[in-house]
């Protein structure tokens, strides 16, 4: 298991939103390519079910309770199998802590030491990028934008 810490002065609901809006993703991660909503969840708009596509990659949420936990697997597009990202947030005076969790097991037998580099950095870089963003959000943000989330 991967794991990433960080704490910033946005409010639980703000990481959370920041967290479930596919197209909030392009606003704070330093992605090549944007992120949409391929699915809508099962019985919310960005809930359980709902699947987020960041090409190459297609991720499913898994849990969804809002401002404590959220959770999504590979569907598709990476070089693992069993990829499950953990995101839990606390509440702290002033803003939230946040525990990014990582797990997966390499498709490609011998590739786990690369794989386990690959996201070794790749999840602080989440925790440096999305609390940078949240400090400056703008307006015109879309997880600001979403009207329901």
């Amino acid at each position: 298991m991967i794991q990433a810490t960080f704490t910033t002065t946005a409010t639980p609901e703000d990481v959370f939103r920041h967290l479930v809006v596919p197209e909030a993703w392009a606003a704070w991660g330093r992605f090549p390519t944007g992120a949409k909503q391929g699915r809508e969840g099962d019985t919310t708009r960005y809930g359980i079910g709902a699947v987020r596509v960041l090409w190459p990659v297609r991720e499913q949420t898994v849990v969804y309770e809002p401002s404590t936990h959220y959770a999504y697997v590979a569907l598709s597009g990476l070089p693992v199998r069993r990829y499950r990202g953990d995101v839990h947030l606390e509440a702290r005076d002033p803003g939230t802590h946040v525990r990014w969790l990582a797990e997966f097991e390499p498709l490609i037998p011998g590739t786990r030491p690369l794989l386990r580099l690959w996201y070794r950095l790749m999840l602080p870089a989440f925790a440096r990028w999305l609390p940078a963003h949240l400090e400056k959000c703008p307006p015109g943000c879309p997880a600001r934008r979403a009207a329901e989330f």
